[in-house]
């Protein structure tokens, strides 16, 4: 599982612990699944089988993850979800940013017994970013996350993975976030929302929108304070894995 290269990145996947209920933890968009090896071993010491594995386009290069389309990603985590899930009696998934989308597809699409998702990056979409990114999309490889995020808030909540936003790939994310706003309501299995009020990356409101659109499923929303978007390895990181391993013994 160590394998975490400079910038907060890791290049292999990660699989821990044993026992009939699963945890599949998905990644965000740029990172890897260095964002996600803290919560997997404390999952792991209480008594769940744990997988992450990379998303397609990542752990490699930000010109390789410009050429990976939405579907790539839909595919590659149902095709993961399906093996993992048929091993285990109960299965929960957990997603962060991105991986947090994903995660409530999935919930659309398996029975599974519960979805954590943290960081919900649903609604990023700007008329601004709209007309800038066919635009900058055959110049420009990368938007640096220097550009994107202040000095100040950089020193308190570092980024992980890539140092940019690979643009083409920002395209598909765009793509990937329409696709599965409208399968929201399409969500059977009780759903934990966590999201921080410091937030840079997706503004919490985010997660009022998410709770907003799913259906009458058992859902609730988690809010913290001081947390970065990586909730998973930020200051409140403890906190946030106690919540959904409560969840999970709730759900069970």
């Amino acid at each position: 599982m160590k394998n975490a290269a400079p910038g907060n990145i890791m290049t292999t996947d990660i699989e821990l612990g044993s026992g009939p209920t699963g945890c599949f933890l998905i990644h965000g968009f740029t990172g890897s699944t260095y964002e996600l090896a803290g919560l997997a071993g404390f999952l792991a010491d209480q008594g769940y089988h744990v997988s992450a594995r990379l998303l397609p386009g990542h752990g490699t290069t930000m010109r390789e993850c410009n050429l990976v389309r939405a579907e790539d990603w839909l595919e590659e985590t149902e095709l993961r979800f399906t093996e993992f899930m048929l091993n285990h009696h109960t299965t929960f998934v957990i997603g962060l940013s991105m991986g947090a989308g994903l995660a409530l597809h999935l919930g659309a699409l398996f029975p599974v017994g519960g979805v954590v998702a943290i960081s919900t990056a649903l609604y990023l979409e700007s008329w601004r970013t709209r007309i800038q990114l066919p635009l900058l999309a055959p110049f420009v490889e990368a938007i640096p996350k220097s550009n994107v995020y202040s000095p100040e808030g950089l020193e308190r909540h570092p980024y992980y993975g890539y140092p940019g936003y690979p643009v083409k790939a920002l395209r598909q994310v765009l793509r990937l976030n329409a696709r599965i706003r409208k399968e929201l309501p399409e969500v059977q299995a009780p759903v934990l929302l966590m999201h921080s009020r410091a937030d840079q990356t997706a503004n919490f409101n985010n997660a009022a929108k998410v709770l907003a659109q799913l259906g009458d499923t058992p859902k609730k929303l988690v809010e913290f304070q001081e947390s970065s978007h990586v909730m998973t390895d930020g200051s409140e990181k403890e906190a946030v894995w106690q919540a959904i391993d409560e969840f999970i013994n709730e759900t069970v």
